[in-house]
């Protein structure tokens, strides 16, 4: 049996025109992905319905300090229909830890955590240059896998890039 390291599949290799060293994204792409399942797991696994508590964070978006144009969409628009949309968050974090997770249409299962993780951050009033927001920086960690097309590396979008190399999803 050989030890020695294989050194090519750690070297940075070349990637949409920039440097990466390509197993970092699968470390990045898997951290988000396990967040988004370990949320999505809380919230079907608690005995009160998670539109309850969705309720309950929202009415406290008022005293928060989100912005005038956030603050009506949520008064008029989420809040009327707390229950579609605490199912669509559900929804979207349960298609988006998977996708990351399996290296599947990796920059969609990205792009959906991404909105996720700006609405989040909008709703608790922060913006991306608070330094008290972990939602910036979970949502620049999805930017990075988005870019990076992590499911080519270690992800079945490395199968599907072979089969179909000029799509965008992968």
């Amino acid at each position: 049996m050989d030890a020695t390291l294989d050194l090519a599949s750690v070297r940075p290799q070349k990637t949409n025109g920039c440097n990466v060293t390509l197993p970092l994204l699968v470390i990045l792409r898997v951290y988000l992905g396990v967040i988004l399942f370990i949320t999505n797991l809380g919230k079907l696994t608690r005995d009160n319905p998670f539109a309850e508590e969705m309720l309950r964070f929202l009415r406290g978006v008022v005293t928060r300090r989100a912005s005038a144009p956030y603050l009506h969409f949520v008064q008029n628009v989420v809040i009327p229909h707390a229950t579609l949309f605490s199912y669509l968050v559900m929804t979207g974090e349960a298609v988006a830890a998977l996708s990351l997770l399996t290296g599947t249409m990796t920059r969609v299962g990205a792009a959906i955590a991404m909105f996720l993780f700006l609405n989040y951050m909008l709703a608790e009033g922060r913006m991306f240059w608070s330094p008290d927001s972990e939602d910036a920086a979970v949502f620049f960690i999805a930017l990075v896998v988005f870019l990076g097309r992590a499911g080519r590396v270690w992800g079945i979008d490395r199968y599907l890039a072979k089969r179909w190399p000029n799509s965008p999803l992968w």
